[in-house]
């Protein structure tokens, strides 16, 4: 092939890969459009159902005001923008802004009713208004959740990743995207010019060249987006080949250096045009340590009268099946180096922690961690309880009585923890809890280290908008099961 040849194949090629790029961004953005629309048409019908008793008449005007307002002001608040700009995309991220731009949509809505003099174009009960606002803030996201989750990874064109770096940093990277289907993502391959061994996790992608080759596999696999992970390259030499690739509608994402200490909630400063971190103060003030303990009791209390029959079912199955009493009892390690002892409900054969010593050569995991997938002084009701996490629930009595949070770290078995040193035991600083980082992001899946770094993650990154996204994210880790 001459060279003019090769040229215009290439040329074709990027020709092609804009433009399905293109056909994919508009794609994601047409399908939530109209999801928007259809959750918004729902939430304006219950509005009217529950302020009216009914849908129809003249209110069709205002359902066809909603419908036009909610995915303008979307527009503006780039909530079309963030499934092209972002390789990982949570709903719950979104909940604020929804919040606000359903707020102002209703705003608009009641100015052009009541300021123009077009009250034909309101409901005729104008409190329906505020009530649409209430539902939107459940239906909306649920139906984005819904979309992500379900339909994208079926019906659009996987996103074509290149990881820069396959050291440590870039084979996780790729392994967690992979255990992500949601994300939506193919990781084409890695670029390092002098690679590691590669995990049996991420052993199926292939590495496709150095650092050098980055615009031509780039034009070659149509990649859509560069992860750029840690490589043995100065950062000098790492930046002359991202800017002299140019990286023409690519999405570049990088994992920025101490990632283990940085939260999504980082802060970002501009000093005179230099891009600085700014992480929270590690450690809670005396306002964010009331607001949490309020949070704790308020649901803790909410939960008990509501799971009460859940509860009672749970006993009265563990005293059916085996002898012994229905709550486990265990010495953990809390805040502040206090000793607690912890409720769950028993779901191993009476005496079973006497029987642990002789288990010890089976124990899969690492660090001073003691753990056994199929452990056989588990109970028949015992795995069941365990495979849903019912037996966690009687540790809301810990969190009514101070001892354990909602969320917060794992809280470790007494001479578990007396194993743990160093910067890892700033994870007593916080009150342990029922859940938190570990159980959303694998549960049993997660490694001994990776825990306790996530927990310090938890810790010096706290906020309380962070307590409720996990306790919501908890629901379907446990309900679907992932990483028992």
């Amino acid at each position: 092939m001459s060279v003019i040849e090769s040229r215009d194949a290439i040329t074709a090629r990027e020709v092609a890969f804009i433009s399905r790029q293109r056909r994919r961004h508009w794609q994601v953005v047409r399908l939530l459009v109209v999801s928007d629309v259809l959750a918004t048409v729902v939430s304006a019908c219950l509005a009217l159902l529950v302020v009216t008793g009914a849908v129809g008449g003249a209110n069709w005007r205002w359902l066809a005001l909603s419908v036009i307002t909610v995915p303008l002001v979307f527009g503006f608040y780039s909530l079309y923008e963030r499934d092209r700009r972002q390789i990982a995309i949570s709903t719950l991220d979104e909940v604020r802004e929804v919040l606000n731009a359903v707020g102002i949509a209703c705003f608009i809505q009641l100015a052009l009713g009541m300021g123009l003099g077009l009250d034909d174009w309101l409901p005729s009960e104008p409190i329906a208004v505020f009530v649409f606002w209430l539902a939107a803030l459940a239906v909306i996201p649920a139906s984005r959740a819904f979309l992500r989750g379900q339909v994208f990874p079926r019906s659009v064109v996987a996103q074509s990743t290149l990881i820069v770096g396959a050291g440590m940093v870039g084979q996780t990277i790729a392994h967690k995207i992979l255990k992500h289907r949601e994300y939506n993502v193919r990781v084409v391959g890695f670029l390092d010019d002098d690679p590691h061994a590669l995990d049996p996790a991420v052993s199926e992608i292939p590495i496709l060249g150095g650092e050098d080759d980055l615009v031509d596999v780039i034009k070659r696999y149509g990649v859509q987006r560069v992860v750029l992970a840690f490589s043995r390259r100065t950062h000098e030499e790492v930046l002359d080949v991202v800017r002299g690739a140019g990286l023409r509608d690519v999405h570049l994402s990088i994992v920025p250096r101490y990632f283990e200490i940085i939260a999504a909630n980082v802060g970002v400063a501009n000093v005179e045009g230099i891009s600085v971190l700014e992480l929270p103060e590690a450690g809670l003030s005396r306002f964010a340590r009331w607001s949490k303990r309020a949070f704790d009791i308020a649901l803790s209390l909410a939960a008990l009268l509501l799971l009460a029959p859940v509860l009672i079912a749970a006993a009265i199955a563990i005293k059916l099946d085996s002898r012994g009493p229905v709550f486990f009892r265990q010495a953990r390690r809390g805040r502040h180096e206090q000793v607690f002892r912890i409720f769950k409900f028993r779901t191993m054969v009476d005496g079973a922690e006497s029987a642990r010593q002789e288990l010890l050569e089976h124990n899969e995991s690492d660090g001073p961690l003691f753990k056994i997938k199929e452990d056989p002084r588990v109970t028949r009701v015992g795995g069941f309880l365990r495979k849903y996490s019912l037996d966690e629930l009687p540790q809301l009595l810990n969190v009514l009585r101070g001892e354990m949070s909602l969320v917060g770290p794992r809280p470790f078995v007494v001479y578990e923890d007396e194993k743990i040193d160093g910067w890892a035991r700033r994870r007593l600083e916080l009150t342990p809890g029922i859940t938190g980082l570990w159980q959303v992001l694998g549960r049993n899946d997660i490694g001994y280290d990776e825990m306790v770094k996530l927990d310090y993650l938890y810790v010096t990154n706290w906020s309380l908008w962070w307590d409720m996204k996990l306790m919501l994210q908890t629901v379907p880790i446990v309900v679907g099961r992932r990483g028992y």
